[in-house]
């Protein structure tokens, strides 16, 4: 894999980070002030990209296996099936969210620009370009994805610098207080939730280290400059809503464009690793037909299921893949060996349950990071005392 490779990744993820949800989630840091809530952005995603999605894609890199299929080293097939069906759902979920945040900032800019809107309108438009993604070779789609990533990274730029010299817009945000820990935890998620997609992009390579590092890289300067715009525009303009700044911004077409790109460049991988893993379960090759699929589904439960009921399964989900990990890296990384199958899923529900406990104490370093300290040592002290198994290869 060469520099032309590395750098392809590079710009996929960084084109993955560019998203209208990251700056939204951005915003609701804004209650801490510029300098603190710069700090828990850059702490929260060292440890999201660093101590999570960069071991988990240099896993899959050596292993020469997604990063589901990597589970299978500490929980044995039945764990691959089960995690594979899970982030499916997840991802299926992902990409429904992103087709309603999208519209949503469309609709608000054409409003606007145009005096139109239309859920449907927007919707479909999304749903089209994301499926026009999914049918490009490969080869062309790193070309103008790289393209679209550039041009997008440099609007947003545009968006920020417009944002500061026109000033404050006569409306006070009107945010809830968050705590630091809080504020953490946020960029800690963002970048978990792409925990179990990352090794569908890293697997396939001669240089494991050097793969994994150039994706998360990607992702980590992408994301903490999204969620940094978010958090500046409330500061500069005192407004918490974002599509709001946008409509009434000179860059109205330009903004309108952004989130068409930023959206389609983002929600085609979890289109595309959804339908890896549902391949993986019913054992076909034919991973475009069944993402195109994803993305119907995903834009049916866009117009059809209520959003605020659907995210908050979504972060139910999302909280099964904190302790599977931690599990998996303290077994591979740390033991070099793992418990019983049984042994691993009894502590996988326990992390799973004790995650929304786990928040109450409000960690400074994020609810993730304390249940993988919390995980790792109960795994290894379980080590101590239950009998110890090779890791199961193929």
């Amino acid at each position: 894999m060469g520099n032309t490779k590395l750098s392809g990744l590079f710009l996929l993820w960084i084109g993955a980070a560019i998203s209208i949800a990251e700056i939204v989630t951005g915003t609701l840091i804004a209650p801490l002030g510029w300098q603190v809530g710069l700090m828990a952005i850059i702490l929260g995603h060292v440890i999201g990209c660093f101590v999570f999605l960069l071991p988990a894609g240099y896993l899959s890199a050596q292993q020469n296996r997604t990063a589901i299929k990597a589970t299978k080293t500490v929980f044995g097939e039945s764990g691959v099936t089960l995690f594979s069906l899970l982030n499916a759902v997840q991802l299926l979920g992902w990409t429904a969210v992103m087709i309603v945040n999208a519209q949503l900032a469309m609709n608000g800019i054409a409003k606007s620009l145009f005096h139109y809107q239309s859920v449907v309108v927007m919707s479909v438009i999304v749903a089209v370009m994301i499926i026009i993604w999914l049918l490009m070779n490969h080869n062309w789609l790193f070309k103008i994805n790289n393209v679209i990533v550039v041009l997008l990274a440099i609007g947003m730029v545009l968006i920020l610098f417009t944002i500061i010299g026109e000033g404050r817009l006569k409306v006070g945000a009107n945010l809830a207080p968050i705590s630091f820990g809080s504020a953490v935890e946020l960029n800690v998620t963002m970048a978990l939730s792409w925990l179990p997609l990352i090794g569908d992009y890293t697997q396939h390579t001669d240089r494991p280290f050097k793969t994994s590092l150039a994706s998360v890289s990607g992702y980590f300067v992408g994301s903490i400059a999204m969620f940094a715009l978010g958090l500046f525009t409330v500061i500069l303009t005192g407004q918490s809503d974002f599509t709001t700044v946008l409509s009434h911004s000179s860059m109205g077409l330009v903004a309108l464009l952004i989130i068409v790109f930023s959206t389609v460049t983002t929600t085609f991988m979890d289109a595309y690793s959804a339908a890896t893993n549902v391949a993986n379960l019913v054992k076909t090759k034919r991973v475009n037909v069944i993402a195109i699929v994803i993305t119907v589904l995903g834009l049916l439960i866009a117009l059809f299921v209520s959003m605020a009921y659907y995210q908050n399964f979504l972060y139910a989900i999302g909280a099964v893949f904190t302790p599977l990990f931690a599990i998996l890296f303290v077994s591979v990384f740390w033991m070099h060996q793992r418990l019983s199958i049984t042994l691993n899923f009894v502590w996988w529900v326990i992390g799973v349950v004790g995650y929304s406990w786990l928040q109450r104490l409000d960690f400074f370093l994020g609810t993730t990071f304390f249940l993988l300290l919390v995980l790792s040592i109960g795994v290894y002290l379980t080590s101590l005392v239950a009998p110890k198994y090779p890791l199961i290869e193929d």
